[in-house]
């Protein structure tokens, strides 16, 4: 009865999708025209059946039609993107198959911009209402937690996020139980989950081990099925399985095959041409910013405007990295004195107010200007806008092996580390574990994401 219900709501939803996008082609339409778009015979319906058929589809595909818990609003921005650029490019495909109907560029343009626009301001507003309405304790799921210190960081990470709708009724391990200091109610290890899955209301059991016991799985998925209990398993190597298998055969026998790299070759390319193309863009319409920060930098210091620095680039290929001059001219000449006050662990040197950093270093680092330059490195084709941070080869020279694989993909002016909140205080083994986490999970819409979340820390000025 749940799962009908859930059904019917979306697909109620995906039909909404649809009713935005004929609301936009009214919208264009009579801006276009100066006048109401009419339905006057069965020929004028074609054009609606289409946007029907083809927005329902793509809704469902992409998955948008779904109230999700936890999808954060930049993924969901990314698949109203996708619905409507893809979803107007079919329409204009079969419409000039069918009808031999051109299109100009303009109102197609215009339409993809105001569908865009719609549709997801429609998903902000119900996803926030949904949001609002599990804060204050509704349409929560319970969840009972099975696993090791792995299960810690998201049993924390449930908690923190009230929105979400889930409510942790209990965990069972002992390293949970130590890690967690009674936060959480914690079960028994030799608890009997059969009969706390029938005594209990628990919607969802969510196993995380390490190191999993396969049996232990097996007897827990049997017990889930048994009473109709949603079933979640992690593992951190499920890290190494996201976007990176697939099933390869030597003669009849099938092998599950793990890649070390991103495989899509199609979507690499992609991003290279986007790297490319936006990098253009910025270097042109930010000229103007570039004179006016090198004057400020010219002003306010002696020195050069651009500070070089030799990098690591992929397969450990060297490079010369630009920056705007943060510091003052001597600045690598001083570090040598300075490294008793280094507050990260690894080869990398962090130190809060550096003495070396200049005042308008200081307001170009807070705001992520000093970065603008990479621009050109990207132009080069030495960097990306989004991949691990390429390191100076001082660093490389004390990396540990397994750190080595961080040089895999071509480096970036953004990463998944330049945009955590408490990115002062990762660890550098930690750095490098999300920097592996990224190419094993390695994606466009990842890059989108990771792309939102810079512009909005830029916004915020929370830089180092």
């Amino acid at each position: 009865m749940i799962k009908e219900r859930k059904q019917i709501i979306n697909n109620f939803l995906a039909f909404i999708d649809v009713v935005i996008a004929w609301i936009t082609l009214f919208i264009i339409y009579t801006v276009r025209n100066g006048e109401y778009l009419i339905i006057k015979d069965k020929s004028s319906l074609f054009p609606f059946l289409l946007i029907f058929i083809i927005w329902f589809t793509l809704s469902k595909i992409l998955r948008l039609s779904e109230l999700h818990r936890s999808r954060p609003y930049s993924v969901v921005l990314f698949n109203c993107i996708v619905q409507s650029v893809f979803g107007t490019l079919l329409f204009i495909f079969f419409v000039f198959l069918i009808e031999h109907h051109y299109f100009e560029i303009k109102p197609v343009l215009y339409f993809i911009i105001i569908n865009i626009t719609l549709t997801f301001t429609f998903k902000v507003f119900l996803f926030s209402i949904f949001k609002y309405v599990r804060k204050k304790g509704y349409n929560f799921r319970t969840v009972l937690i099975i696993g090791d210190k792995t299960g810690v960081p998201l049993v924390k990470t449930i908690m923190a996020h009230d929105e979400w709708g889930y409510k942790v009724v209990g965990v069972i391990g002992d390293d949970m139980k130590k890690y967690l200091n009674g936060k959480v109610k914690s079960l028994s290890e030799d608890v009997n989950i059969d009969d706390l899955l029938v005594e209990d209301t628990i919607d969802e059991l969510i196993y995380c081990e390490e190191t999993p016991d396969m049996k232990k799985v097996q007897d827990i998925i049997v017990s889930c099925n048994e009473v109709g209990v949603v079933f979640r398993m992690y593992s951190p190597f499920f890290n190494m399985l996201s976007n990176k298998t697939h099933i390869h055969y030597f003669g009849t026998t099938p092998l599950l095959t793990i890649s070390n790299t991103p495989l899509d070759y199609l979507s690499l390319k992609l991003k290279s041409v986007v790297d490319i193309l936006v990098a253009f863009v910025v270097v042109v319409a930010l000229a103007p910013l570039y004179i006016f920060i090198a004057l400020l930098i010219k002003t306010a210091s002696k020195g050069p405007i651009f500070f070089k620095q030799v990098r690591v680039g992929l397969r450990g290929r060297e490079f010369v990295l630009y920056k705007f001059r943060t510091m003052v001219d001597n600045a690598e000449a001083l570090k040598e004195d300075l490294y008793r006050f280094n507050e990260m662990d690894g080869p990398t040197f962090k130190m809060t107010d550096d003495p070396r950093i200049t005042k308008v270093g200081k307001f170009l680092r807070k705001t992520g200007l000093d970065e603008l330059p990479q621009f050109f490195n990207i132009l080069l084709g030495d960097m990306s806008i989004v991949g691990p941070r390429p390191p100076v080869p001082e660093e490389v020279k004390n990396y540990e092996r397994w750190q080595l694989r961080r040089l895999s993909m071509k480096p970036g002016i953004t990463c998944s580390w330049q945009i955590s909140e408490n990115r002062n205080d990762i660890s550098f083994d930690d750095w490098m574990r999300m920097d592996m986490e990224y190419i094993d999970n390695w994606s466009l819409k990842l890059d989108f994401v990771i792309i939102l979340k810079t512009v909005r820390a830029i916004l915020r000025a929370d830089g180092r």
